[in-house]
């Protein structure tokens, strides 16, 4: 692929993923109808999803449009359909097990379940765009660079520098960049190896756990503990049956 080409298709997906997303994260830039959202019910749900629909909205605009661009090796389900399940609804049954902090009596179990949905769902949404489609566009680069660079425009994406006072600029580089770092670090390893968005949005979550999750910090140890033995176990007992499959694939 040439230069001018992968420029071309990372800043277009860059650009609708920052467009689509800033009116739900830049608080000055809220609609009026989207903070209205929180006075229902669950409005909340819808609330936070929205937040991030800029790198869904970009991945899946990137996929149909730049198709033919470049080789899209990341799917939906990967290599395994049963991998990337197990993966995916680990966070969600721990969660729901262990349950979060109530809200207006509700059941601690039923919010742990419903928070556990939230996180993988919008961790998918970022996930389509930054592993499904950003990640095959900047194979260009060494897996190392790759990263970083994913790493560093993930962590511009979230906006949360347009704020007052100098402390959010300061977590921001100290430890949110770092984190957004390690994390593209993390996910883009993992990915590469399953193929698969449902197992990167797995591994996302584990940081919207920690950072999100409405819970104190012994229970999020606690879910975090599970799904680690869940995916453990899981990739211990199918790894191997899982290259077997690759390499009869590849066979004519």
């Amino acid at each position: 692929m040439k230069k001018t080409t992968r420029f071309l298709l990372i800043s277009v997906y860059y650009l609708i993923a920052v467009i689509f997303s800033m009116f739900f994260r830049v608080k000055q830039l809220n609609p009026d109808w989207y903070i209205h959202l929180l006075s229902f019910r669950y409005g909340w749900i819808l609330f936070r999803l929205l937040r991030g629909v800029g790198p869904l909205i970009g991945g899946i605009f990137g996929i149909l449009v730049f198709r033919n661009k470049y080789q899209r090796s990341i799917t939906i389900k990967g290599v395994s359909l049963l991998v990337s399940t197990i993966y995916y609804l680990a966070p969600v049954l721990m969660t729901g097990l262990v349950g979060v902090a109530a809200i207006n009596g509700e059941n601690p179990h039923m919010m742990g379940l419903l928070s556990g949905i939230l996180i993988i769902v919008y961790c998918l949404f970022e996930e389509t765009g930054w592993r499904g489609y950003l990640n095959d566009v900047m194979r260009g680069f060494s897996s190392p660079l790759r990263y970083i660079l994913i790493g560093i425009l993930w962590y511009l994406w979230h906006l949360n520098f347009i704020s007052s006072g100098g402390g959010s600029l300061k977590f921001g580089l100290l430890i949110h960049l770092p984190s957004c770092i390690l994390g593209s670090w993390v996910i883009g390893q993992i990915s590469d190896k399953y193929k698969s968005i449902m197992v990167a949005a797995a591994i996302h979550s584990i940081f919207n756990i920690f950072f999100d999750l409405e819970a104190g910090l012994n229970s999020k140890i606690i879910i975090v503990a599970g799904v680690l033995i869940i995916w453990i176990t899981t990739s211990f007992f199918l790894d191997k049956r899982l290259a077997v499959v690759s390499s009869e694939s590849k066979e004519p």
